[in-house]
């Protein structure tokens, strides 16, 4: 499989409601550009053709392609004083570009987002960029914006958006939006914003027929400085954060937060272990050995005494970053804030400290060594809440339950057709090998044991 997938571009004009396109032969057809295939389309779309065009653009949509040709970009042409005719392109209408190059189903949509209006999803929409700096503007009270020509795109299409605005002066703006089934991110971003603001970017506007926030610039992500020092900053914000969402687990849970409370996963045990044993069913490969039967009953019977053993303990429910990496921890000289809560869980808050850690060491293999300080340093939070022996406890299973976490997630997976994914199945396989060596490693036994 290349590494490189072509894309046609369809570069909507709104001020004459037509697409540029280029004459082969007296034929016109769309001009198309290769990019990466693993990385984000909307940003390397809009970069690229401003590189080779010096033009701006945004992403409306996506379309798939089909066996005969690659997907289609439809993006919004925002440079308006672009001679266009000086690259090879003239304005045509989408009828008459050939179907060789566009399909006849490709035109139809693109001729309902000239005409659509208000009907079309918000991030679809001819305008839209114009209309998000004007609300941007609007909502922000103690100074004047002043947007630069800078947008970079990440996300693109209907109801979800990831954009950056720069600025003249100041901070630049991120707006995002989330569609079906990341909606639940608006309010829990929204509730956070509310209950625990310092440690979020601050929250300029939000527009609930967007689905839409719009955040101030704070920092750098953790990834892009990261050092001995940095690190050990945001250890202790997230053990802060933590500490305090335990006053508003309601609120977040009313939110769309999902409970993963030792009780509830207790009460998904038997299903989870049931689908273990369906993937280890269909696992082909000979170069690892499968869990039989018993290794998965005893799998399932360590887990069943970690979540009785956490209950025990009666350690407060937190709010757990379900994607605690280093991009959506930020830092700037005085702050450290979190941001991408779409995953956001309330369980036992010892969990996000071993997913941060599987990630730091993943990318940062020198600071392995010092991992005895950084356990100890997030310890160290929580002496005030509770005793060192309930903190040693929970910290020794934590490596089990948060792989445990892991596998779960949202836990919709498990009602719905991704079980029976043949990608999923392979990552579930792993995951439930790494949790038989947790569980039988001498720091969960001996905790278990007590």
């Amino acid at each position: 499989m290349t590494d490189q997938l072509d894309y046609r571009l369809a570069l909507l004009v709104p001020r004459s409601r037509q697409i540029l396109a280029s004459l082969e032969s007296g034929v016109a057809a769309l001009p198309s550009i290769r990019i990466p295939r693993w990385q984000r389309p909307a940003e390397q779309l809009t970069r690229i053709i401003e590189d080779k065009w010096n033009i701006r653009t945004i992403v409306l949509d996506i379309t798939p392609g089909s066996s005969r040709f690659g997907p289609c970009a439809l993006l919004e042409v925002l440079t308006h004083n672009w001679r266009y005719a000086e690259n090879g392109f003239r304005e045509v209408d989408p009828n008459h570009i050939e179907t060789a190059s566009l399909s006849d189903e490709e035109k139809l949509h693109l001729m309902s987002i000239f005409e659509d209006g208000d009907s079309a999803p918000p991030f679809s929409r001819l305008g839209w960029v114009d209309e998000a700096q004007r609300w941007i503007q609007a909502s922000v009270r103690d100074h004047a914006v002043e947007f630069s020509n800078e947008i970079v795109q990440f996300n693109a299409g209907g109801d979800f958006a990831l954009v950056r605005f720069g600025t003249r002066q100041g901070p630049a703006y991120w707006l995002k939006a989330t569609g079906n089934p990341n909606r639940q991110e608006f309010r829990i971003t929204s509730t956070l914003s509310h209950c625990l603001p310092q440690y979020l970017p601050p929250l300029v506007g939000k527009r609930d027929d967007w689905n839409a926030w719009a955040m101030e610039e704070v920092g750098q992500p953790l990834c892009q400085c990261f050092t001995f020092q940095t690190l050990e900053r945001a250890i202790v914000a997230l053990a802060a954060l933590q500490r305090q969402s335990i006053f508003h687990i309601n609120s977040l849970l009313d939110a769309g937060s999902i409970d993963r409370r030792p009780a509830a996963l207790q009460t998904e045990l038997d299903e989870l272990i049931s689908f273990l044993s369906e993937a280890m069913n269909q696992q082909t490969s000979t170069k690892v050995k499968r869990l039989d039967g018993h290794q998965l009953r005893e799998l399932q019977v360590t887990l069943d005494k970690a979540y009785l053993r956490l209950q025990c303990l009666d350690i407060p429910d937190s709010l757990i970053h379900g994607d605690i990496n280093p991009s959506n921890i930020l830092l700037s000289v005085t702050r450290c804030v979190f941001i991408d809560w779409n995953e956001a869980y309330i369980g036992n808050p010892f969990v996000t400290f071993e997913h941060l850690w599987s990630h730091v060491v993943r990318t940062n293999q020198w600071i392995e060594a010092s991992a005895p300080h950084f356990r100890s340093l997030y310890k160290s939070q929580w002496i005030e809440l509770l005793s060192e022996s309930k903190i040693d406890q929970a910290s020794a299973i934590a490596p089990l339950l948060a792989i445990a976490a892991e596998l779960h997630g949202r836990g919709d997976w498990l009602r719905s057709s991704r079980r029976f994914d043949f990608h999923f199945q392979g990552y579930a396989r792993s995951l439930a090998r790494q949790m038989d060596r947790a569980a039988r490693s001498p720091g969960v036994r001996e905790a278990l044991c007590r």
